[in-house]
């Protein structure tokens, strides 16, 4: 039986990020590539948007150039683009009267948007007492859903994930450092004006925020701060992710916070990569770790 090619797209500050991976005995990454692109997706989109064409051919060139076989493809929304929060809710609550509580929600903080205008999605978190369950809630803007699955059809491939790239990242954290699960760390994302910032603990993502900083040392340490506050800890290490991430920042982060374990995410420390990847490709892999994440997961 043949193996199977998954393919993953990101998006960073109008970058293109691209992984290929081969689903096999074990995974192995084929084919990273990244380019610019016309698109906004933190803009406002639709499944008729004239941008549909655009990306789809910078996509296909892409594709062509660096000879993608994947049939597969999932997409990483930017969480700019998305509705993200950790909400208590009820766990008397049955599902139907879970996605009104969820739409209910989403309308407190978009107070014009209808029930139907968004996506939503909930993740429930581990239980920490008895009356009422955190959660992830996400909602995508129905419109961008339309956008990518339409460029998915004008790619002739099939759809396998729409998720936020923060939350795709995690695939690739825990591929790449089991021993994670052993200690709560912190994973960023660096996206130029802006951080993604999340607890992962016991191999799962716990916690999240996202800040509006042009300077990531001050965002990190209001997070690290919020930390402190509210669950009175300090993670074991903090792993980094994005096209913003440099040695400079590694080092003044390890630094400032006296976190000896601050290091730029390593995408193929332990995922196999083949050998026609670039050199520059694999000492960057940090850029890469949404669409690797991404296309790691076969269902």
């Amino acid at each position: 039986m043949s193996a199977t090619r998954y393919l993953g797209i990101s998006f960073y500050n109008n970058h293109l990020q691209l992984a290929e991976v081969e689903h096999g005995k074990a995974p192995q990454v084929t084919v990273l590539a990244e380019q610019q692109s016309e698109v906004d997706l933190n803009g406002s989109l639709s499944g008729t948007d004239p941008q549909i064409a655009t990306l789809a051919a910078e996509l296909k060139q892409m594709m062509k150039r660096n000879k993608v076989r994947a049939e597969i493809i999932s997409f990483a929304v930017p969480t700019d683009a998305v509705f993200i929060n950790v909400i208590p809710v009820d766990i008397d609550l049955y599902e139907g009267d879970l996605q009104k509580h969820l739409q209910w929600e989403l309308a407190q903080y978009n107070p014009s948007a209808g029930p139907r205008d968004f996506v939503i999605d909930s993740h429930a978190l581990p239980l920490t007492n008895t009356e009422a369950q955190d959660m992830f809630m996400v909602g995508v803007q129905r419109g961008t859903a339309a956008f990518i699955q339409k460029v998915t059809a004008e790619l002739n491939l099939t759809m396998n994930i729409i998720d936020i790239d923060q939350f795709s990242t995690e695939k690739t954290l825990i591929a790449n450092y089991p021993e994670i699960l052993e200690h709560d760390i912190v994973l960023f994302g660096l996206r130029g004006d802006s951080l993604d910032a999340s607890v992962i603990h016991e191999g799962q993502m716990t916690d999240y925020r996202l800040y509006h900083e042009n300077d990531a040392t001050k965002a990190v340490r209001d997070y690290l701060k919020y930390l402190g506050e509210r669950y009175n800890s300090r993670p074991a290490g903090l792993l980094l992710h994005g096209i913003n991430v440099t040695q400079d920042i590694v080092m003044t982060l390890r630094e400032e916070t006296g976190i000896k374990q601050t290091v730029a995410l390593n995408s193929l420390r332990k995922v196999s990569a083949s050998d026609k990847l670039s050199l520059p490709m694999r000492n960057e892999s940090q850029k890469f770790a949404a669409a690797i994440g991404l296309a790691l997961r076969s269902k």
